[in-house]
Order: C-alpha cells, then structure tokens, then sequence
C-alpha cells in the first residue's frame, strides 16, 4: 500500500562520510560537474518551453471542452485520451498531469487513463419485434396470474424458526416491510417480461423492452412530470429533490440499484447466472472451501475500526432488499416438506462437507433479493431500500416516519435510554427482530433501535450507532445554547446537516485514503480540501449505488475481520479475547458500565487481516450462530438452536449470481484493465494460492465470480487489487461529484459558511469517538490505523474538536466546549 510519510523529511539521519579529492582529480571532477550542470540547466529549459506550448495547444484547442455538452451526458473527455481527474481550479495543469502520469502506481495506470466517472454500459433494446397492445395485455394477465399463484404458495408455506440463523440473516438485510408490495407488483411485471419474451435465451441480458406505461404500480422515477421539488437548505430523508433534474431518480431511496454492465442471467431475464454456455457453476460453498479458506496473516498498519466505519458507510448507502413471505415472514428454502417457492436459491453443499458434513447438513438457506420494479419490461432488478447520499441515515432513518420515531421532539435531540450515568440507544422491545432473545427480554435488557435495523448485528456496529446518536445530541445541545430561539425542528435538522457533513469528512480524509491509497485519491480528485470550497456538483452524475459495488466489490470488509477479537485492560495489561461470532446480534454487554469503552477499545486495538481470498472460520462456518450470552462479567452458554451457523462467502457469491453480475473477466476490461482470455493470463495476476486454487474448482475463466477473481488479485503492494480500487474509487467518487449537498460546496443555500467549514474539518473519527465516550481516556489520533511512532497513543483531551460558534445566531456569545465530557456525564 502506497501511503505518505507524516514528515518532510528525506535524508537518513545517519553522519555522513566526506571523500575529498586533491591536485588535477579535483580539477576534472570541478569541471565535469560545471559540464553536467549545464547539460541539466539547457535539459530543463527545453522540458520547460515544451510543457509550456503543449498547455497552451491543449487549451487552444479546447482540450476540456466537452464538459458537458448538449445533452448534458458527458462530463470528463478529451480529444485524446481522457485525463483520469477533474481539474481543481486553484492548482496548476502541470501539477495534476505530474502527479497522474508518475505519483500513480503503474498497475493501476490502466484505469487511471479512462474516462471517470466510468461510464455505464447501457442494455441494448430487446432484439425481438415490439409486442402489439393485445399482447402486452395478454402478457399482463399472466404476470398477474403468476403473482396469484405465489400469494397462494406463501400461504401454504411456514417461516423460518425464530432462532435459526437464516432467519437472523434474513433479519440481517432489514427489509421494511413496505418492500413486500412492490417486490409483489415487480414480480408480477418479470413473468410480464417472460410472457413476452418466448425465445428461448441464454446467459446474459434479453434487453430493454418497452414501456411499463403505468400497467403496474408506477413508481415516482419512471414518471415524465414528477411533482416538483420543494426548495429546501437540507436534505430530504429519503435523498428525493439531490438532483433537481432527477429528483426521483438519482441516488433516492427504494431505487434499483445502478447497472454498469447489462446483467448476466440465465435465461436472460431474471434466472440467476450460470457458467459459460449454460453449463454448472461450482456450489458457493464448494468455492469457498477451495479458494476462500481461512488464513491467519494480518496487517500490521490496520486496525478493526476500519472495517467497522466501512460497515457503518456501506449500511448508510445500501440497503438490499430480501424477498419475503406474507406478512414480511422469512422464507424457509432447504424445508423439502414445504411447497418450493420460487424466490429460493439455496447453496447446495457438498455431503464430504469438511465442516457442513459433521451435521449432517446438505443444504444452507439462501433467498434472493426482492425485484425491483422498473420503467420498462426487461431483465431483473434489485431493490436499494437506503439512500444512496453519505447523509447520516444510518443515524436517523430514510424515512421521515423513521426520523419521528427516533426524536424526543424536544431541543432537536434523539430519544435515548439512561442506564445510571450513561446514554444508550433506545431499547428494540419486538420479539421478532432477530436480535431479542427470551433470556435477556426476561432481565430486562433488549436489543437497540436506531436509524438502521441492522445496528445490532455486531457489536462494534452497534457501539458506533451509539456513538453519533450521543454525537446528534452533544452537537443539538450545543446549537441550543448558541442559538435558543431555535425551534425542535431547526436544531434538528441543523445538527442533521452537521452530523452528515462528519460522515463525509471522515470517509474522505480518513477512511478512502486507507483502502484506496493517496496517489488515486490524489488522481480522481476524491481529496477534500483543507480550506475554501469545493465546487465539483455535476448534475449529469448519478451517484446511485451501483449493484456490483452492494453485492460483491464492497463487501471486501469481510476479509478484513479476524477470528478473534481483543482487548487490553488498561489497569493490569491483562489481554481478554472474543470470537467473533459471539459478536453477532449480542449488543448485551454495552448494558456493562465499561461496555462500550471495552467495545471501543477492541476495535481500535485489533489488527486487521489483509485483503485477500482468505476469511476466518468465524464467519465462513460459524455466521450467526446462537451467540453465548453475557451477564455481568460472565458468560454463560446460551440456549442451542441448532448445530452449526452460515457461511459468509458462500451467501456473497451466492448474492452476485442471484444480481446476474456478470463474471470477473469482464470487470477488468471495464476497468480499462488486460481481459483474461485463459487461465493461464491469470498468472500475472493473482497471487500464486489463489491461482492453483481457482483453476480448480472453475471450469472456464469466464466462470469466475466478481467477488471471487478481485479478492484473488495480488495488490502488489497496496491494500486492494486493481479491480476494487477502480469498482470502489468510482462509486465514491460518484458520491461526491453526485451530491448536491457535498459539505464543501459554496451554494449558499445549503452548504456552509467558510468558518463552520473550517470547523468541520477539524473532525476526526478519534475525536468524535473521545467526545462521547467519557471512559476513554487515550486514543491514537487515526483510529483506523494501528498504534505506531506517528500515530502515538494520546489523551482524548489533546484531539481537536470542532468548535460549534460560527453557527451562533449573534445573539449569544458563550463559549462553546465541545472536547471530551466530564467522567459519568
């Protein structure tokens, strides 16, 4: 991994040793040197004089001028090969050339070279004739007739047990149960699809059909004249009205996902991708047992917390929706009492099972993602449940149902639950959320609600829904005191509008350089600014998700994670452990008055493993076990469930053939990168395991699953391969550019002043962990790297905390401070 050095410093800080010549030695060296420097000064002048005229040609003629052209559709191009940045205005062209051209590794120059935002490659038409009215009528009627049969099978069928670890999974993706109906109508429409398809297709996508024109539930993006968008300086909820031009459409929630590449079903329309030819791909499982097995190599600049904030940002852009039963129930797919339901698509695993075998077990719950409905008739798509926007709503909800529920509607604060002297999230009390267990509802202790209902998956997740929940409210306390005239709302929504501007800077400054590496950062212009605005708005953008980065590239964090995960008391240096699944869905401990500092704590002190095909066991056998059950300082075996958890990498792999992501090889040549023909044009690419071991278990090259072959690519180096630096770097910079409200922006409506700027940068993870964690005492300042000489161990109190006076109506002139809480408060 490619990282800048914390100092200036260059020279070895060693006494150097002098060599003097003497008599005519010296003399010949004098003038050799003289001779040299001249040939460097006339060398510079000539590289000089012709950057000079190469710029002024290029901006003679125009190199940048197809912005934005008529239709308003492209937005970085040249007439020659497309620069991989957008030039900031106060810096120089040679500076950005040099530092694309040569700051960049040659690995990834490749991608680096084409035109980003990277553009979509768009389904053609279907090629069949266009269907008459009668028989996109007739085809209706059967689209609701395959609808009536699946109410009818539903209602025949049982859900899954309360405490088996599918349903917690199931549980996992938190579907709202407002998905169910249009999952229903989009299901409905699909069989439309295939009604109207007859031919017969395979592998890949049949194309765009014709309109939908209202015959199902219309949704608020497939209509011509949408109502117009209220004006407004904050966001809205659920992300409508970012992009005024496509207020619906752009980055809203309930959207389908984002298609880069036309999908890759079966049958060309919603049947999940098979290998090449139609021909069996490898079980999941089969594939992560051969390829995905565990390994204990960590990396050593990493901690926890990097993948817990990945977790945090990934839950706050996607949501994917799960198909449900009636009533929102899970469904049940390895029951071969229960009538089939055509929504299943277990992992079939092997009877010599090396782990499964022990159990008996041959087959492991999987139900695919809700379809979503879309403009036109054609091929499957998926349903994103969140914004697409990095607004906080994990913290608040995407619904302003959601954002109700969790306000006190007094001071603009959210609605806690005080245990002594410390501040919880509010208590869940629903039986069937997944996470309530029958033990701990008996003493009283429940599960947490938040603005996301996949907070109490893990426990990290969970303490740091905690941690911008007491952050809303120390920022609104603070507003009130500047400004007490403020109502509820306008508090509210101003710390709103603060805390989404926190997430940003974060994730920017602090997560992205980690994974992605300064150069691309620097390359792409995902850099924020250390002063002034950032005018990079375009509305052409869409910074939807896209459905490869929800269901395969970001998902890359589960590798991250060890097996065991640990903590050191500060008091005797004694050293606790925890597997990791006994995390899962257990938030109990941060009833303990040290839970969440201990939670805290082990994220920060954790190493990470490095990114690779490698995954713990704790995840790869043991997913959502019944964790044991912590009461006091104690633990004690939790009631059993059943014999054995999930499998985590076979339910990703599994998820991308259900999107129909098209294979690995395809990912590279959209990423402008070298297309695998054959096995053998592997080798320069993965690393030497993971190549013997792909080769196999897969039958073709153009098999191998996306999240498979760019796990398996040697990042020479860095944390990621080339191909997830490319998938992720153009997701986030779609987030950036597409967002009208980006934090740096100068529009005076609904960005910020230059001073509450400034104070906005003066934000760190660190700091914000330290100003509501009133236990801790030291942290290092980048919390998501480890301890080390520049990143020391530090008093919370020595971190910089923004100060919260430039928002001060001039009313009031206290003195904000906003650092660390006094101990108990």
């Amino acid at each position: 991994m490619q990282r800048p050095t914390t100092s200036s410093e260059r020279t070895p800080l060693v006494q150097p040793v002098y060599v003097y010549d003497s008599g005519v030695g010296r003399i010949y060296q004098k003038r050799l040197q003289h001779f040299q420097c001249a040939i460097c000064v006339v060398l510079i002048a000539i590289l000089g004089i012709s950057l000079l005229v190469t710029v002024s040609y290029n901006l003679a003629e125009g190199v940048f001028d197809d912005i934005e052209n008529e239709n308003g559709t492209e937005t970085l191009s040249t007439k020659t090969t497309a620069k991989p940045v957008i030039i900031p205005s106060d810096v120089p062209l040679p500076l950005i050339v040099e530092r694309n051209l040569t700051a960049v590794s040659p690995s990834l120059q490749p991608f680096l070279n084409l035109q980003w935002p990277l553009k979509d490659k768009k389904s053609p038409p279907w090629s069949r004739k266009p269907p008459t009215k009668e028989e996109i009528d007739d085809a209706v009627l059967k689209g609701k007739a395959a609808l009536k049969e699946l109410i009818k099978v539903e209602n025949l069928r049982k859900p899954l047990k309360r405490d088996d670890p599918a349903n917690k999974a199931q549980r996992a993706a938190a579907t709202g149960g407002d998905v169910k109906p249009l999952a229903d109508a989009a299901y409905a429409a699909e069989h439309t699809t295939k009604a109207l398809f007859t031919e017969i297709s395979t592998n890949g996508s049949i194309g765009v059909g014709p309109l939908i024109n209202g015959t199902f539930s219309q949704p608020l993006y497939c209509v011509d004249s949408p109502p117009p968008c209220p004006t407004s300086k904050y966001r809205a909820q659920d992300g409508s009205c970012n992009n005024l031009k496509n207020p619906y459409k752009f980055g809203v929630s309930r959207i389908p996902f984002r298609r880069v590449l036309p999908p890759d079903y079966a049958d060309g329309i919603s049947a999940p991708r098979t290998g090449v030819n139609g021909t069996i791909l490898p079980s999941a499982r089969d594939v992560s047992v051969t390829v995905h097995r565990a390994s204990y190599a960590h990396d050593s600049e990493f901690t926890v917390m990097l993948a817990v904030w990945g977790q945090f940002v990934d839950h706050d852009i996607t949501a994917t929706a799960l198909s449900k039963g009636q009533n929102s129930s899970a469904l049940s797919c390895c029951d071969p009492s229960q009538p089939p339901h055509p929504e299943c698509f277990p992992v079939q695993l092997d009877v010599e099972d090396p782990f499964y075998d022990a159990f008996n077990v041959t087959c492991m719950e999987f139900v695919r993602s809700a379809p979503a409905l879309t403009c036109n008739y054609g091929p499957r798509e998926q349903l994103n449940q969140a914004t697409a926007f990095i607004d906080g709503s994990t913290v608040y909800g995407y619904t302003a149902a959601r954002a109700g529920q969790l306000r006190n509607g007094t001071g603009g604060t959210l609605r806690m639950l005080r245990v002594g002297s410390r501040d919880l999230l509010p208590p869940s009390t629903d039986p069937n959320d997944g996470c309530n267990t029958v033990e701990m509802s008996a003493k009283g202790r429940y599960c947490f609600e938040s603005g996301d209902d996949r907070a109490n998956e893990n426990l990290h997740l969970t303490t740091m829904h905690l941690i911008w929940a007491r952050q809303h409210n120390r920022v609104a306390t603070l507003l009130r005191i500047y400004n007490p005239t403020w109502t509820d709302e306008i508090v509210f929504q101003e710390t709103r509008k603060i805390i989404g501007a926190q997430m940003q800077h974060i994730t920017y400054s602090e997560f992205l350089p980690s994974i992605l590496g300064e150069d691309v950062m620097w390359a792409l212009n995902l850099t924020v600014q250390d002063s002034g605005y950032s005018d990079m708005y375009d509305p052409t953008v869409d910074p939807s998700v896209a459905n490869h980065f929800s269901a395969a590239a970001f998902r890359f964090a589960h590798t991250l994670l060890p097996g065991l995960i640990h903590n050191v008391e500060a008091n005797n240096g004694t050293v606790n452990y925890i597997q990791l699944h006994q995390m899962l869905f257990n938030p109990y401990t941060l009833y303990n008055d040290k839970g969440s500092k201990n939670a805290v704590k082990s994220a920060m002190d954790t190493l990470v493993h490095a990114v690779d095909p490698h995954v713990t066991s704790e995840l790869s056998n043991h997913l959502f076990e019944n964790p044991a059950v912590a009461s006091g300082n104690a633990t004690t075996p939790a009631r059993p469930f059943g014999p054995c958890g999930l499998d985590l990498v076979s339910l990703n792999i599994q998820r991308g053939r259900d999107h129909g992501l098209p294979s690995y090889p395809h990912w590279r040549e959209h990423c402008g990168l070298s297309r695998p023909r054959s096995f053998s044009d592997l080798s320069d690419i993965f690393d030497e395991t993971s190549m013997s071991r792909i080769d196999k278990i897969y039958n073709n090259v153009e098999d191998i699953d996306l999240y498979t072959g760019a796990l398996a690519e040697d990042p020479k180096g860095r944390l990621l391969g080339p191909t997830l630096t490319c998938l992720i770097a153009d997701q986030f910079l779609r987030l950036k550019i597409g967002d009208r409200f980006w934090y740096e922006t100068s529009d005076t409506v609904v960005g910020f002043t230059a001073e509450q700027l400034t104070e906005i940068r003066k934000t760190t993870l660190a700091g914000v962990i330290c100003a509501n964690e009133a236990l801790l005492d030291v942290a290092q300042p980048r919390v998501m790297e480890a301890v080390s000489a520049t990143n020391p161990l530090v008093d919370c109190m020595e971190l910089p905390q923004p100060s919260f006076k430039p928002w001060a109506d001039g009313t009031n002139t206290k003195t904000d401070k906003p650092g660390k809480k006094k101990k108990g408060k």
